[in-house]
């Protein structure tokens, strides 16, 4: 998360920090989180702008800490036995964490990214890069090289990403069992 410990001044309300979150999560999820403004959430929240300010550089940060606070404790690395366990593990702990709201949240921010550099740059800094670093480190615990385990993560979660963002079909257990079966060694 972006948000870190104050050196100086006032200590950091938890409280505003809580409040800042749940108002970006519910603002993105009625107007899309590319439409999400500091303005808004300051309202929402009933904090004033300089409290988000202070935590965040823009709307687009707030929105996607807010998903990460939300999602992370659902989604970490649990190393299995074997590479593809491990890969399982994840894939259907990422599976599980997507209620239907939180789905819906994160295509939207995956559609949004790609015309805002802001929610890009977060997207990219705070969910995609920790994910594939916490990922790589646990292929590479399973033997595989660094290289071999950025091509099994392209290719698994590239595919959970296509079926996320075309939803033609189920991301269940047997799909997932099977894409790892097909790809891992």
């Amino acid at each position: 998360m972006i948000v870190k410990a104050a050196s100086r001044g006032r200590k950091r309300s938890s409280s505003a920090t809580h409040a800042v979150c749940a108002a970006a999560l519910l603002l993105a999820r009625q107007l899309g989180p590319n439409r999400v403004t500091i303005e808004g959430i300051a309202a929402e929240a009933g904090v004033a702008k300089t409290t988000i300010y202070r935590r965040w550089p823009n709307a687009a940060a707030v929105v996607m800490d807010a998903f990460l606070a939300e999602i992370e404790p659902l989604i970490a690395y649990r190393r299995g036995h074997s590479v593809a366990e491990t890969l399982r593990n994840a894939l259907t702990d990422f599976a599980r964490a997507l209620d239907p709201g939180r789905r819906d949240l994160l295509r939207h921010m995956i559609g949004a990214a790609q015309s805002d550099p802001d929610l890009a740059r977060a997207f990219w800094d705070n969910w995609i890069r920790p994910r594939r670093e916490e990922g790589l480190a646990a292929i590479e615990a399973g033997g595989l090289s660094r290289d071999e385990g950025a091509l099994l993560l392209d290719l698994v979660f590239g595919a959970f990403y296509y079926r996320l963002l075309i939803p033609y079909a189920e991301i269940d257990d047997p799909w997932i069992d099977a894409l790892v079966r097909k790809v891992c060694p």
